[in-house]
């Protein structure tokens, strides 16, 4: 058995591409990036708010006005379950009375008319 995971609509096996495999699938780490309009704000951040864990941690400055600070953290990385935006949309289709099925019975259902 196989340990590559395979799309859930043709069945064709989901190869890494550009650090995750499949559509939508979930990379091991999240971008983040917040701007500022003083260089003391940015500090204050870096101080108290920048996680312990952030990495490739980026300070720029666009003008005299604009302070950003940008990094990224870790998450738990997932496959997609999808090859191709294709078969994302055909199994939707295929699938579409199921979901509603699912959302009405989860009480989050809006009649969009």
């Amino acid at each position: 058995m196989s340990d590559i995971p395979v799309c859930q609509q043709c069945g064709k096996k989901l190869y890494k591409n550009y650090g995750g495999r499949g559509l939508l699938a979930t990379p091991d780490s999240k971008y983040h990036h917040t701007s500022f309009y003083t260089e003391e704000e940015r500090s204050n951040f870096e101080r108290d708010e920048l996680p312990e864990n952030a990495f490739e941690i980026d300070r720029f400055s666009w003008n005299e006005n604009h302070f950003g600070i940008s990094y990224h953290t870790p998450q738990q990385s997932r496959d997609g379950l999808f090859h191709s935006q294709s078969c994302f949309y055909q199994w939707h289709e295929n699938h579409r009375n199921e979901i509603e099925r699912l959302i009405k019975d989860m009480g989050e259902w809006k009649n969009p008319n």
